[in-house]
């Protein structure tokens, strides 16, 4: 495990008991673990975002390329991020033993209905060494006490933008792909395109 500092900050200058903040004036956090692109993958997907943004005439900009992101397990949304939670999420990641993995994404996709459907990079077929991590985790965290917010199959994804019109499947000329060598632990502030990375766990090679 790897502390980048920022979880021992946040709780030392971010408590809900050491502000005058209103607690419903405070941003919702959404707390989950994720992997994520290196540089040049992230910034070829970003490139690949800003295509389809002008080709789907695309409400929303694309999502920034450091905020780039493939969810594996959903912990759950906070107005005050309980500490008991962080530390518990932790203590589930300490047991995940799941080597490094290659993650491959050869099309994009558009997910879920309504009026604000992510455009997102998807494998119809692959990535089930994200999927065996995932259920990893799924098992340490019940240990925890924590379940998934939604008990359904994982599908990784990575999510580019957000469109109001349903696209066709896109298959990509060249897939968008990657080693994941760790995981990370992310406090997402909603609203604030703020994308906290608490702790990483090195994937075993």
């Amino acid at each position: 495990m790897k502390n980048n500092g920022q979880l021992s900050l946040y709780f030392s200058g971010g408590s809900c008991s050491r502000t005058s903040t209103p607690i419903d004036q405070w941003p919702i956090s959404e707390l989950y673990f994720a992997v994520l692109p290196d540089p040049e993958t992230a910034a070829r997907s970003f490139k690949l975002a800003g295509n389809f943004h002008r080709q789907y005439r695309s409400f929303a900009k694309p999502r920034r390329a450091d905020l780039l992101h493939v969810t594996l397990f959903t912990i759950g949304s906070f107005r005050c991020l309980p500490e008991e939670m962080a530390f518990a999420a932790m203590e589930a990641a300490s047991r995940v033993r799941k080597p490094s993995c290659p993650v491959v994404f050869d099309r994009a996709v558009g997910f879920g209905n309504g009026d604000n459907r992510p455009l997102v990079l998807w494998n119809k077929d692959g990535n089930a060494e994200l999927k065996a991590i995932y259920q990893e985790l799924v098992d340490a965290m019940r240990l925890t006490g924590i379940t998934p917010a939604k008990e359904k199959p994982v599908e990784p994804h990575m999510t580019l933008l957000y469109h109001g019109q349903l696209v066709p499947d896109i298959m990509l000329e060249e897939p968008v792909s990657w080693t994941a060598k760790d995981f990370v632990l992310i406090n997402s502030l909603q609203g604030q395109s703020i994308h906290q990375h608490l702790c990483y766990w090195t994937l075993r090679d």
